[in-house]
């Protein structure tokens, strides 16, 4: 099997990608779903309606993060910068969805986190605990202080929020807010 006309915009993601990883192994496992083998590891994509019936919508499943560290992200948000004829209409609605979460998404996170960095080195991402395609809640610190950032992918506004336990110390707890406050607004300004 090795014919997805009937699926341009994976075909365009699959072309994408292998021109960039270009000793990538490409395998047609269905009609619309491929696997890119790259050296011992693969990953998984599939073309499918999203969660609002959309159905240019690419699901990825790349365990080891390849797409991540070849800096594929930028480019496959923006699917139909370069493409021509009838593949361009077709990539206009396309989405991408990588590991649970919008590459839109997964961009703006990265942003979040370095301008966390930015304010202070005393924050420190420890793991994401929850993905949406357009959310991601995560474990952060600052210095020895736990708490969970959420950060949503509205198409109006990006927020950025801080969830705490009952007993977190008040100074602290208004100085990550207002670190917050701050990031969500640098994020707004980029994004949007």
């Amino acid at each position: 099997m090795n014919d997805i006309t009937d699926y341009p915009v994976l075909a365009y993601v699959v072309k994408l990608i292998k021109n960039t990883i270009t000793d990538i192994k490409i395998e047609y496992i269905a009609p619309a779903s491929v696997e890119l083998k790259d050296g011992n590891d693969t990953i998984y994509l599939q073309q499918r309606s999203d969660e609002n019936g959309n159905p240019s919508t690419i699901f990825i499943k790349d365990p080891k993060d390849i797409i991540f560290s070849e800096d594929l992200l930028p480019a496959l948000k923006n699917l139909q910068d370069g493409a021509e004829g009838k593949t361009a209409q077709e990539l206009l609605n396309a989405r991408v969805i990588i590991n649970e979460l919008d590459v839109e998404t997964r961009l703006i996170f990265q942003a979040v986190k370095d301008h966390f960095d930015e304010i202070s080195n005393s924050y420190e991402f420890s793991k994401a605990i929850e993905k949406q395609a357009d959310k991601i809640k995560s474990n952060f610190k600052f210095g020895s202080h736990a708490f969970e950032l959420t950060v949503i992918n509205d198409k109006q506004l990006i927020s950025v929020t801080a969830g705490f336990s009952p007993s977190f110390d008040e100074s602290i707890k208004k100085t990550i807010e207002n670190d917050a406050a701050k990031v969500q607004l640098a994020v707004q300004k980029i994004f949007r």
